[in-house]
């Protein structure tokens, strides 16, 4: 069974899904070729199957906030060249993915506090 905090997580997912342009839509079908599988694993391997935030080791499947997701650093948005580009990538768990990354996205801004206790990020509003 699913923690709550993961279903919490996935109804935010979910929404997002629900949101996507027709344009989004088109390019989501990248995700389907050989070559994106290929890019996968190729990124998957190179980062030894550990996700790039948290460092935890990464699972198979799609159950499990530990499930291995490779995300765009750069936002694509259906830039085919940036959408192949293996530097780009990097492999993330699902729950940084749908946390912390996701939320960066749509705030504008990376929400993470350094050790001083100020954010790391100097777009964050608190930043000093």
């Amino acid at each position: 069974m699913d923690s709550p905090a993961f279903n919490r997580a996935g109804d935010f997912f979910l929404v997002m899904i629900m949101q996507r342009t027709d344009e989004a839509r088109e390019w989501r079908k990248l995700y389907n070729t050989a070559t994106w599988q290929t890019l996968r694993r190729q990124a998957l391997i190179r980062d030894g199957y550990q996700c790039q935030r948290c460092r935890v080791m990464l699972t198979n499947g799609r159950r499990s906030p530990r499930s291995a997701v490779v995300h765009h650093i750069e936002a694509h948005k259906g830039d085919r060249d940036l959408f192949f580009d293996l530097d780009n990538l990097q492999a993330v768990c699902w729950q940084c993915h749908s946390g912390a990354i996701q939320s960066g996205e749509v705030l504008g801004y990376d929400s993470a506090i350094g050790a001083d206790g100020w954010p790391v990020d100097p777009k964050h509003p608190g930043a000093r």
